[in-house]
């Protein structure tokens, strides 16, 4: 690779560290437009990403971390603007450093009723050189099936331009239970039609505006991963 581009990573490392060191040092009561996260897991090692909103329709951030599926394993490093025209509905405009694409999506998160919202999550990624095409998609109804707990039913895929496609049709359920002293729980077991089956555990704990917690399950794969986190 080339020596602009590993400039341009340690220039990516360099704002990453500052903004997290800043808005570490800042009173925790303050009201602050950073925010940070950091994990590390046996599977997808190191992650990072640091976040600034001007205002509450635009933001940015940078981050170092995985797009979360089959075709682009691996982290990478990223960079967003962030658009929020309405509440519940996310626009984002963003590069892929690392493999030199255009990433254009939003997710969406509408209620229908007082126990339903339609929830979708789409990612267009455009190569910059000649390269396939792909859009990342997610589309479902999510049901509340009690105080704090939630069935996402939908379908989901890795579409390639002009290939032959079908998309995966899912359950998933997402459990939470807050328990004494700030800890909280969440269990996330995915279920495929076709039989796919994955399951994530988290366990939490809250400071103030500060989150940290472990996070461990299986893949669709049947791959185990257990790792660390916190984000502010």
């Amino acid at each position: 690779m080339s020596k602009k581009y590993y400039k341009c990573q340690l220039a990516l490392i360099g704002c990453l560290l500052v903004g997290m060191i800043f808005s570490i040092g800042l009173p925790a009561a303050a009201a602050t437009p950073w925010s940070w996260s950091a994990s590390y897991s046996l599977r997808d090692e190191a992650q990072l990403q640091v976040g600034y909103q001007f205002n509450d329709f635009l933001g940015v951030d940078l981050a170092y971390q995985n797009l979360d599926n089959k075709e682009f394993a691996g982290n990478r490093w990223l960079g967003r603007i962030l658009l929020e025209p309405v509440d519940g509905v996310d626009l984002q405009v963003g590069y892929d450093l690392t493999g030199e694409q255009y990433l254009v999506g939003g997710e969406t998160a509408l209620p229908l009723n007082q126990n339903l919202r339609f929830i979708s999550e789409v990612t267009k990624m455009i190569p910059v050189h000649d390269g396939n095409k792909y859009l990342d998609y997610l589309v479902g109804l999510e049901i509340g099936i009690g105080y704090n707990h939630y069935l996402l039913a939908g379908a989901q895929g890795l579409y390639q331009w002009h290939a032959d496609h079908e998309p995966e049709l899912f359950v998933e359920l997402d459990l939470n239970w807050r328990l004494p002293h700030n800890f909280q729980i969440r269990l996330q077991p995915y279920v495929g039609v076709e039989g796919a089956f994955s399951h994530k555990t988290t366990v939490y704990k809250d400071w103030d505006q500060v989150q940290a917690g472990l996070v461990f399950g299986q893949d669709t794969d049947a791959r185990w991963d257990i790792g660390l986190f916190a984000r502010y």
